[in-house]
């Protein structure tokens, strides 16, 4: 087997050839007169294989087969953990063992048959996934995941748990239950418990002894208790998913009714208000046409739904990604995984990014659904339309779950240099040739009547060059609240922080314009469902704006206006950057400037009259304003805010809606007296921001 290269080092590679035959001028004036991204796949994937330096079938070793002898090694290294009370680490080294065991009689095995019931057998073959799940749930009784070690119990029944050690799992099973409060369930498994005992041949009578007493007087406790509920769970309870203010809107189906589209040539599409919008105000509610999970969060989070769980399942054929339940390892095969299924350990060694990953994904589902020649030829003959109205159905609504949505997103292909495009383009013939060689993608037909093989080939292989181009422009993170178990502020307040996990395609959150001082706020909810709202005050007729990821308080003009125009080709005009506002550390805190509550001008410095009462007049539009009485409620309020700011550090047990909108009136007070930059509104916005965040994906 050769070296496993980076898609990187096999363009630098290409590169070099070009070079050295001379061939580098030719070559990009070739691709430079390409306008397909069919044709740009095929010249990239023609070069790569005359240089032999695109895979062949059997060229690379996959290292995602199941193996009984890396999950015992696994196994008996979570032992050791868990043994030195490193839970941990020992539920991390349980999972991977559970993710690599093989299932018992694997060979030729359907999906449906791996669904039934197993017949007892006692080799390592046929018990390691069962021991690796036992293991993991008295990790997770350990950690008092009560829940999550009931469901392990399950999973090791159902995969041939050997019978002598079935008296240990009824007995733990009875503990949880008992926790739980469900003292019926917690009686029946210790009975369970006594019956299997008998069966435990490694124990010597005497210990049989032992132990049935021990059960018996852990029944007679149960007998004589009352039920006292007991929640322990991974996830903080958390409300249902919010709906949008103001009602649905009928063109952008996950929008709310105060936001609508607008078009002009100089900015493109583009989301305005159409009233006055409050902050905490929810404008969009958008579950992703795609959405794909990190790598590095394949044993920790669930590959369908992006939810963190503790008692993953494996995926029946490979052991890369896991699952949270039955549901989702069924829903995700279906959809997607029966194809990257084979691949992803490949993809994972090529480095091929997360917009790779997510634009294949996006393929994969079309390719699932449609007839790929005849979908082309009718979003190219969608493209005659106006751009506004580009993305739009039949019925004249913009849909998040319809592809042409999210085939119209803005690549910036005519802003690239060939370069670019040219790394592009090798990284999809990359992608294609791992479709081509390692899944049955291209063995079956996507029609009535087969296609055109090679034609058919290289649509896919343009599909995949045109998200490379405009997910990164496009696409938007997938993230959750952690609760840092190492970290912690004073008085062992414990450190919340957000992780990111996924990356999602949303169609509508692509049609918002960057501001370095945006005016929304996104969350992630249910695994990668977007929850946009806003962290400010948006008037009637103004710009709904989002932040690309250069914020004026963290990043400094010259390092955002670098980013944005390599990243996203255009120049930021934000107030932000035209003022060039200090970032956070500099922001002003004292001697505020006041404005004009009526014209929002700036008012005039502050005479004080021989009673002690100031008044000023605004020279703009003449109104009269008594600075008495607005700065006493500046003050009181933001003496009010130094509390809730408390309370929002603390991070557990608060009314966070509640609190929110506490925050929201201070803020409003800000917003109409306060000219900004100023500290304490970015105060404000971040402790409003963490309150919604901690009603979102937030984890323990």
């Amino acid at each position: 087997m050769l070296k496993m290269e980076t898609v990187g080092e096999i363009f630098q590679e290409l590169c070099s050839y070009l070079r050295i035959k001379r061939r580098v001028e030719s070559v990009s004036e070739l691709f430079a007169k390409q306008t397909s991204n069919s044709n740009r796949v095929e010249i990239a994937s023609q070069l790569l294989k005359e240089h032999n330096l695109i895979a062949t079938p059997g060229r690379y070793l996959r290292g995602n087969e199941k193996s009984l002898t890396r999950s015992i090694d696994l196994r008996n290294s979570g032992n050791k953990a868990f043994q030195k009370k490193d839970d941990k680490t020992a539920l991390m080294l349980y999972t991977q063992s559970i993710a690599t065991a093989p299932f018992p009689s694997m060979s030729k095995i359907s999906n449906e048959e791996l669904e039934t019931d197993f017949a007892e057998n006692e080799d390592d073959t046929s018990v390691a996934l069962a021991l690796a799940l036992a293991n993991r749930s008295a990790v997770l009784f350990s950690m008092s995941n009560y829940e999550a070690c009931l469901s392990d119990i399950k999973q090791a029944m159902k995969y041939n748990y050997p019978n002598k050690l079935l008296y240990k799992l009824f007995e733990r099973q009875g503990k949880c239950f008992q926790a739980l409060g469900n003292l019926k369930s917690a009686m029946e498994s210790l009975f369970d418990a006594r019956k299997w005992l008998f069966s435990a041949s490694a124990l010597t009578e005497e210990k049989k002894e032992t132990i049935r007493l021990e059960i018996e007087n852990f029944v007679q406790h149960l007998a004589n208790s009352k039920t006292t509920e007991i929640s322990h769970s991974l996830q903080i309870e958390q409300p249902l998913l919010p709906s949008c203010s103001y009602g649905k809107n009928h063109e952008i189906l996950c929008a709310s009714d105060c936001v609508e589209l607008k078009f002009i040539p100089e900015m493109g599409r583009y989301i305005v208000a159409t009233r006055d919008i409050r902050p905490g105000d929810v404008l969009v509610v958008e579950k992703p046409f795609a959405s794909v999970l990190l790598p590095d969060c394949y044993w920790t989070h669930c590959y369908n739904c992006l939810q963190p769980s503790q008692s993953l399942l494996p995926c029946y054929h490979c052991s890369t990604v896991m699952y949270c339940s039955e549901k989702c390892r069924t829903s995700s095969w279906d959809n997607s995984h029966y194809i990257d299924c084979p691949m992803l350990d490949i993809l994972q060694k090529l480095k091929i990014g997360n917009m790779s990953f997510l634009a294949l994904r996006i393929v994969i589902l079309v390719c699932k659904c449609q007839d790929i020649q005849s979908l082309i030829t009718s979003l190219e003959d969608e493209g005659k339309c106006i751009d506004r109205n580009r993305g739009f159905n039949n019925n004249g609504t913009y849909s998040s779950s319809d592809y042409s949505a999210i085939y119209w997103l803005v690549g910036n292909t005519e802003k690239r240099e060939v370069g670019d495009l040219f790394r592009r383009a090798v990284t999809a013939a990359c992608i294609l040739n791992c479709l081509e060689t390692m899944t049955d993608l291209f063995s079956v037909d996507t029609s009535s009547s087969p296609p055109d093989i090679t034609n058919y080939k290289l649509l896919v292989g343009g599909l995949l060059l045109r998200h490379l181009q405009n997910l990164p422009c496009n696409a938007h993170e997938v993230s959750g609240l952690v609760r840092s178990e190492t970290r912690t502020l004073k008085d062992g307040v414990p450190v919340w922080k957000s992780v990111e996990v996924g990356a999602a395609a949303h169609a509508v959150l692509s049609l918002l314009n960057h501001s370095c001082d945006p005016n929304v706020v996104r969350h992630s909810y249910q695994g990668d469902t977007a929850v946009l709202r806003a962290i400010r005050p948006i008037a009637k007729g103004e710009q709904v704006l989002d932040n690309y990821g250069y914020h004026y308080a963290l990043h400094d003009r010259t390092e955002r206006k670098s980013h944005l125009e390599t990243q996203y080709h255009f120049t930021c005009m934000c107030v932000a950057c035209t003022e060039d506002w200090p970032s956070y550390n500099l922001l002003p805190n004292i001697n505020p400037i006041y404005l004009c509550a009526r014209c929002r001008c700036i008012l005039p410095a502050l005479p004080v009259d021989p009673t002690g009462i100031r008044f000023t007049t605004c020279t703009n539009c003449s109104e009269s304003h008594d600075m008495t009485d607005i700065i006493s409620k500046i003050e009181t309020s933001s003496e009010e805010f130094c509390q809730n700011l408390e309370h929002v550090v603390s991070g557990e047990g608060c009314d966070w809606e509640g609190l929110a909108q506490k925050l929201v009136c201070h803020l409003q007070l800000l917003d109409k007296f306060i000219q900004r930059p100023w500290k304490e509104y970015n105060d404000c916005q971040e402790a409003i921001k963490q309150c919604f965040a901690m009603t979102a994906n937030c984890y323990k």
